[in-house]
């Protein structure tokens, strides 16, 4: 079936043979303003923009605009940033409220963007300046060129997602008629983030995104998807049916959200939510939650739990099993707007609960024992060459261990700076080249790392994220709660006089 006439400037990229053979509620395609916006943002220098899956394709980015970086979209694009807070999925909004390059024309206005942080007329005056940019930088060249990958992409998701999610699910759960599209946009300018914008055109149907970052490339240097995506899909399209109501009660769930944000602050900056983004995330980890039971996966749904419990969403089932009394009485509920009262008084009563919540997940937490260096000692020897780090149980030799410690995008440049250098790992009494992730010993309670310092340098590191990722029990998941390490090495004559 064809594309709505307001929305097919946003996917010309997809051949037209390819058109006839999708759904009219799901379309999916690699698409030009979504690149040529995120390219902008990176050359301004966001850090989310930065990682990526497919370094080839990053190279031909600067290569092809790396003459641009001093275009004034760039410059506008990162006052939008440090000014107003534009990054992420802020970014994101923007292209898909555009056609295709390179007349980027306004198709819906970004003054019926509710809580949009910009100004419309400086939003707009960015847009200017990036269509000045594409026609500069001759960017359709640049996407001409990687028509191959674009191609084999769009070929490569596509089966993997069109029969994997229940589209027809979502309407009727939220009792309203079945009015949206659902837009699966890969984005290959960065591997990190997956972001689920929303956008109401002025006559049309509500068009609801699911804009994912790159994968892991497989052996031919594509990336490649499975069915496994899914439920990232189910999170980012019930995110166009909770954020509207999450949204129309913000009075309401200013109450009690702030308060229950600044509890789990860290866990929520790590993954980019103030708290009226915590509200909407919450309903939204319902829904999936729901869908899973609706789907039968009981094994799924344990698992779903458990995740939301290693990002510090303690409330996640609770809230879930409270959806199931919206299902049982759709009769007092033909809508889940007519529910959020009930949702409304869930959230007031959270924030006396929470450090309960929490008490009870630590308790369950690895904990370190011993670590053979002191955290903030301004002594440590920089002829030391082993750390060690030993736990009261056996944990998991997988994810993110010990890295830098990490800021709202992931590790700054100055923690970076600091991280120490590590040289090798110890399994069990073999020394191998050192893999971050990796370095437990057999029974999952001792790590041991090769160190290379210099003296007189403050060092910094971080065990566990605050998303759960790294050192988690064997037995059921439960991650290390994150643990900063912080030393100073001594100078060279300061360990000549002891």
């Amino acid at each position: 079936m064809s594309f709505r006439a307001a929305a097919f400037t946003l996917l010309l990229v997809l051949p037209l043979t390819h058109v006839a053979a999708q759904s009219k509620e799901l379309r999916i395609g690699v698409d030009r303003c979504v690149e040529l916006i995120g390219i902008i943002f990176k050359l301004a220098g966001s850090e989310e923009f930065s990682p990526t899956h497919l370094p080839q394709y990053g190279a031909d980015i600067d290569q092809f605009f790396g003459a641009q970086r001093n275009h004034e979209a760039v410059m506008l694009a990162r006052g939008l940033r440090e000014r107003y807070g534009v990054g992420q999925a802020r970014v994101m909004a923007i292209p898909i409220r555009l056609t295709d390059p390179p007349e980027l024309k306004e198709r819906v206005p970004f003054d019926s963007v509710s809580g949009w942080p910009a100004p419309a007329a400086e939003t707009r005056r960015f847009v200017e300046a990036a269509r000045r940019f594409a026609i500069d930088s001759r960017a359709n060249d640049f996407f001409t060129s990687h028509r191959t990958l674009y191609d084999s992409v769009d070929g490569r998701i596509r089966p993997a997602l069109e029969r994997a999610v229940d589209l027809a699910w979502f309407a009727p759960y939220f009792g309203i008629p079945s009015d949206r599209i659902f837009v699966v946009v890969p984005f290959l300018v960065a591997a990190e983030g997956n972001y689920g914008p929303c956008v109401q055109p002025p006559s049309g149907p509500r068009e609801c995104y699911s804009i994912v970052g790159n994968t892991q490339p497989d052996s031919t240097g594509y990336p490649k998807y499975d069915a496994g995506m899914a439920g990232l899909l189910v999170h980012e399209f019930g995110h166009g049916f909770v954020n509207p109501l999450g949204n129309a009660h913000r009075a309401e769930f200013e109450r009690s959200a702030p308060r229950i944000h600044a509890l789990v602050r860290a866990a929520m900056d790590i993954q980019s939510y103030p708290w009226p983004s915590m509200v909407n995330e919450s309903l939204d980890h319902a829904t999936e939650a729901r869908y899973i039971v609706a789907h039968g996966d009981s094994v799924q749904l344990r698992d779903f739990y458990r995740h939301q419990l290693r990002g510090s969403w303690f409330w996640t089932e609770e809230l879930a099993n409270l959806y199931a009394q919206y299902e049982a009485n759709r009769n007092a509920y033909p809508t889940f707007a007519a529910f959020m009262p009930r949702i409304i008084a869930y959230f007031d009563s959270l924030p006396d609960r929470v450090p309960a919540m929490q008490a009870r997940y630590d308790e369950l937490r690895p904990k370190i024992v011993s670590l053979s260096i002191a955290n903030r000692s301004a002594s440590v020897d920089p002829g030391l060459q082993e750390m060690v780090v030993r736990f009261d149980r056996p944990v998991r030799d997988d994810g993110w261990s010990v890295l830098p410690v990490l800021g709202p995008s992931g590790p700054t440049a100055e923690s970076r700076q600091r991280f120490p250098t590590f040289t090798w790992r110890a399994v069990d009494s073999t020394r191998v080249p050192f893999i971050i992730g990796k370095g437990l010993d057999a029974a999952g309670t001792t790590f041991r790392f090769g160190l290379a310092l210099e003296q007189d340098r403050e060092y910094e590191l971080q065990l566990g994220t605050p998303h759960g990722y790294g050192f988690r029990n064997v037995s059921d998941g439960v991650p290390l709660a994150p643990y900063r390490l912080r030393f100073r090495t001594r100078p060279t004559n300061a360990s000549l006089q002891r």
